[in-house]
């Protein structure tokens, strides 16, 4: 089941979508698997105004 803050990506593919930011500040844009953050899966999302 995909919950609401989570894209389904299958390996060796791309997803587009879009975001509403409706809250200031720095997040976190990752994967929760530590071994796909460490390869590069985890991004910072600054919502500024």
């Amino acid at each position: 089941m995909v919950r609401k803050h989570t894209i389904d990506v299958p390996p060796v593919q791309k997803r587009s979508y879009r975001v509403t930011a409706d809250a200031l500040g720095r997040w976190a844009y990752h994967c929760h698997l530590l071994y796909h953050m460490e390869m590069g899966m985890f991004r910072e999302v600054r919502v500024e105004e």
